[in-house]
């Protein structure tokens, strides 16, 4: 299984690295207003998609990272978040079965053979201890119990950083190219303002829109997703009470 929170560390520490590296080209941008005027006056009428992009400046970096991870989480959840494969039915029955016949060896072996469900996990944390029948176990099933569903819920949380970073990225970039565009329009003929304001604002919209197109996509995989947690969470509450009650059933 992908060790998604070594891939994060990762990714974050190149996306702190990309957004100072983005805050860069904004400062000689300010500095060299002749080169925005030339930019300006020679933008094609009709831009491409990536003109447009890059049109954006160096935040776009920063904005594309966050799409990239927005992506391979969605496809991360899809894969993992899904309650017949966290939460069998068919395991959780068969399992019970065989702890309430104290059957305890049969039920690790069903547990190991499908040791990626978290009916599983529950179950070995319990069995596994010297004495399944006493109050460590039944500790150890809570607590493995609550972990699993806590990496479940700070998984889609991630997805919700996205939502929230993603605009904010977008209005920092706005922000810049606005103050690019008023620093350059007084040092200007005014024959040209106009044109060179136009340009420079619509260079910095391009941000906003990004940061938007990231986060609200990634708003709604996260509504979805929350709420597949929360029926996990929901099945695994009365699965794990149901497991510990079949354990220590004297």
């Amino acid at each position: 299984m992908i060790n998604l929170k070594n891939l994060l560390k990762v990714i974050l520490g190149v996306f702190a690295f990309l957004f100072f590296w983005a805050l860069g080209p904004h400062t000689a941008f300010a500095q060299a207003p002749n080169s925005i005027l030339s930019g300006a006056d020679q933008m094609p009428a009709e831009m491409t998609l990536w003109q447009t992009l890059k049109a954006g400046g160096g935040v776009m970096v920063v904005i594309g990272i966050l799409s990239v991870l927005a992506v391979a989480i969605i496809i991360y959840d899809c894969l993992m978040l899904n309650v017949n494969k966290l939460a069998p039915r068919g395991l959780y029955d068969k399992v019970v079965r065989k702890l309430e016949s104290r059957d305890f060896g049969a039920a690790q072996t069903l547990c190991r053979q499908d040791n990626n469900t978290i009916i599983s996990k529950i179950v070995l944390a319990g069995l596994e201890r010297r004495n399944p029948l006493d109050a460590s176990a039944r500790e150890a099933m809570e607590n493995t119990a609550r972990a699993e569903l806590t990496n479940l819920w700070q998984n889609i949380n991630y997805l919700s950083d996205i939502v929230a970073v993603a605009p904010l990225l977008g209005l920092l970039g706005t922000v810049l190219g606005m103050i690019q565009a008023f620093h350059a329009v007084p040092l200007q003929s005014a024959s040209v303002k106009t044109t060179l304001l136009a340009a420079g604002i619509s260079k910095a919209m391009v941000c906003t829109a990004s940061g938007l197109i990231v986060a609200i996509p990634a708003m709604i995989a996260y509504s979805y997703f929350r709420g597949q947690v929360q029926q996990v969470t929901n099945m695994i509450e009365i699965y794990s009470t149901d497991i510990i009650k079949a354990i220590q059933n004297r």
